[in-house]
């Protein structure tokens, strides 16, 4: 059964709409590199309903089990890392 890893961003004000929008982008090639993906959903939140948070990322992952993979993955830890120091967090997982 597949998991969903869900994510919301708050983008922090020292980082501009171009810099977070490359961070996406590196964050979408995780597809071509870490096994456990199946797919990655970005992009920007478009209602007034996030309580400020202002981009959204969906990760399908294969399985429950692929979750610790995905996020001790160096490549992940990388883009992560990057993501964590330009925005504010909030992440949710579930089965599908």
């Amino acid at each position: 059964m597949p998991l969903q890893h869900i994510v919301w961003l708050k983008k922090k004000d020292h980082c501009s709409d171009p810099d977070l929008e490359k961070l996406l982008q590196e964050l979408l090639a995780l597809v071509d590199v870490i096994p456990e993906i199946e797919s990655i959903s970005c992009g920007a939140n478009i209602t007034d309903r996030a309580n400020g948070f202002t981009h959204g990322i969906i990760v399908t992952l294969t399985g429950p089990d692929a979750l610790q993979g995905y996020l001790s993955h160096p490549a992940h830890k990388v883009v992560g890392g990057k993501l964590a120091q330009n925005a504010d967090l909030m992440a949710l997982d579930y089965e599908s």
